[in-house]
């Protein structure tokens, strides 16, 4: 199921609680921010008929734009793994090779273990963990399936959301050249009126256009975070992450509030567990960043990996409480030890055949994917740090983005003991000391 939401605060509870209270057990769920608004791409085991009715009820919630059952249509699926493997220096360069068949990439070396990330269809990842056990998995950490819809070769509708995005384009350049003294979502919302008027429709088409009310606040007008995320003392600027630390490197001093945290839960694969876990960050006005949900080394185990805005003290608080949940195993919080991550994005753009060319080079340059073509769209695959997704999707953005999920960060720690953000809070990298 794809549902596309607005952000708010326990939303991810409130859409997990309906699936809950039904008895229905999510096999995966993949959640990622996109300033404010997401799609939860969430699978779950239930007949048709089931299905029809949990849609509308998932319906009914608040925030809820539009919820669709791909489960018998063509859709590009991917998702991403971390596993850490029990390696010797004399097995290294055999679990190497076995990795380069699986495409996947080293990302943390240390004496008795190799960490790698691989993506692709959740085939493929099953297959890679069947060949590591060979050697011995110590940890699995893996992203909810991701889904977006293959688009036919030819769509009248989709041509006509084309057409109407660049409509918006142009109708945004003519707005910001007539200097008018307002901010650019004033600007934004004007620009999109214009079209609305001119086309004579109420509705874009696009599922992240800026579709304004008759209050001129937009569906997705919702705050990511509190005004006071950054400290700041109400201003919407202290609101983008992204301009606080523009590095993706949380701050080290522990007295710092409201910094991001790197929360790994892992759970008693039960029905309900889900809902009673985010059901803990809800009930304390914690607004999770970004969840990925996915079976650990066995089916009957998952883990739980989420990114929550707070101080160390709250969040040393919250990991109590989520110990006291039934099922629960272990929950640390990894954000100050040296630790890996990775998310997934895919992303689909407006781009023509002439245009085809130079976005298979900014995908080369950035590692990329390309996942699926139609006349006029492609799918993009993108996996990487928080920094390179969001750099990805900026530069997407000018050819007209008409999809986006993503799929939250998961993260394992490394064996190794250092990572970059370890080295940018030593002064000496000499106090470091290498077992």
């Amino acid at each position: 199921m794809l549902i596309y939401v607005a952000d708010e605060t326990g939303m991810i509870n409130r859409v997990a609680g309906v699936f809950a209270r039904r008895g229905y057990n999510i096999e995966s769920l993949a959640v990622g921010l996109n300033i404010d608004k997401a799609i939860f791409t969430v699978v779950v085991i239930a007949s048709n008929d089931d299905a029809t009715k949990l849609i509308k009820q998932i319906n009914k919630l608040a925030k809820v734009r539009k919820v669709e059952n791909v489960t018998d249509k063509q859709c590009v699926e991917r998702g991403l793994m971390l596993v850490k493997v029990a390696c010797t220096p004399e097995q290294r360069a055999e679990v190497i090779e076995m990795g380069k068949i699986f495409r996947a990439s080293v990302v943390d070396v240390s004496n008795s273990s190799l960490t790698m990330t691989t993506t692709g269809d959740p085939g493929k990842n099953r297959a890679f963990q069947q060949a590591c056990l060979k050697f011995g998995i110590l940890q699995v950490a893996r992203t909810g399936k991701l889904a977006l819809k293959r688009e036919p070769v030819f769509s009248e509708t989709r041509r006509r959301r084309v057409k109407l995005m660049a409509a918006m384009k142009e109708a945004k350049a003519a707005v910001q050249g007539l200097g008018l003294d307002a901010d650019k979502e004033y600007e934004n919302a004007l620009a999109s009126r214009i079209v609305r008027v001119v086309s004579n429709v109420n509705n874009l088409g696009d599922t992240y256009a800026a579709m304004e009310g008759e209050d001129g606040v937009g569906v997705w007008d919702v705050p990511v975070l509190s005004s006071d995320f950054a400290g700041g003392a109400g201003s919407q600027q202290d609101n983008n992450i992204d301009k606080e630390y523009p590095d993706d490197i949380p701050k080290m001093d522990p007295n710092a509030k409201y910094t991001p945290h790197t929360i790994s839960i892992v759970v008693m694969n039960k029905p309900g567990v889900l809902d009673v876990v985010t059901g803990v960050f809800a009930r304390r006005g914690y607004n999770v960043q970004s969840l990925g949900v996915g079976p650990e080394k066995t089916f009957d185990v998952s883990r739980i990996s989420t990114v929550v805005p707070g101080t160390y003290d709250d969040v040393t608080k919250l990991l109590k409480q989520i110990l006291k949940v039934p099922y629960v195993i272990s929950a640390e919080d990894i954000t100050k030890t040296p630790y890996v991550e990775r998310e997934l994005m895919l992303i689909k753009v407006v781009c023509p055949r002439s245009g085809r060319g130079e976005l298979v080079d900014l995908c080369d340059i950035f590692r990329c994917k390309v996942a699926d073509v139609s006349e006029d769209t492609v799918t993009i695959e993108v996996s990487g740090k928080v920094s390179k997704i969001t750099a990805m999707q900026s530069l997407l953005e000018p050819y007209g983005i008409l999809e986006v999920a993503r799929s939250g960060r998961v993260a394992l720690p490394r064996d190794s003991g250092v990572d970059s953000k370890l080295l940018a809070a030593i002064e000496d990298e000499g106090d470091l000391e290498f077992a």
